[in-house]
């Protein structure tokens, strides 16, 4: 199978019907997702399930690839790869708010153990300044323990603008498509 992408073609004015669709198609997604943060939430979860279940296909074709002559810990790896990803995305699909809960907690514990860690260890220097930069990063990890979902309704909200920004852009294109075809 052979595939041809011509991207010339790409901005002629028969595709500005379809720009105008997919414009208006991204402008519902991302004010839906601003305005109701639990949509967004199960989206963005859904668009990450998406690339690991990608990551699940792409090591499948590692897997076929691999020979007979291939050693076992090759083909266990990506075994294990595949039911990790395929797992995950499972997860995401399934339960998009529990994982995302468990990241956030999970990525504030970290953050706090990264600085005690990094206090512990420079605390007899006398030079040793603790930054602000360590305080943002505890009080992060604090508000990440405390607010679970803060890390994911703040992403679905960046998202969400991109995803209207993106959606304006498509459709001002379709509708300038349209307007310049030939009488």
């Amino acid at each position: 199978m052979f595939l041809n992408f011509n991207i010339k073609e790409i901005y002629n004015s028969k595709n500005g019907r379809s720009f105008i669709i997919l414009g208006v198609i991204l402008l519902a997604i991302g004010v839906s997702c601003l305005s109701k943060k639990s949509v967004g939430i199960n989206v963005f979860s859904w668009g990450i399930s998406l690339a690991f279940l990608y990551g699940a296909w792409v090591n499948y074709k590692v897997y076929r690839g691999l020979n007979r002559f291939s050693n076992k810990t090759e083909k266990n790896r990506s075994i294990f790869y595949i039911v990790a990803f395929i797992a995950i995305a499972l997860l995401l699909l399934l339960f998009p708010e529990v994982v995302n809960v468990f990241l956030s907690v999970l990525i504030g514990v970290f953050l706090l153990y990264k600085q005690l860690i990094r206090f512990l260890k420079f605390r007899r220097y006398e030079g040793y300044l603790f930054g602000v930069w360590d305080i943002i990063k505890i009080l992060l990890g604090i508000m990440l323990i405390v607010s679970p979902l803060f890390l994911a309704r703040s992403l679905v909200s960046i998202l969400s603008i991109i995803t209207i920004i993106f959606g304006i852009y498509f459709l001002s294109l379709g509708i300038k498509l349209l307007n310049n075809r030939g009488f």
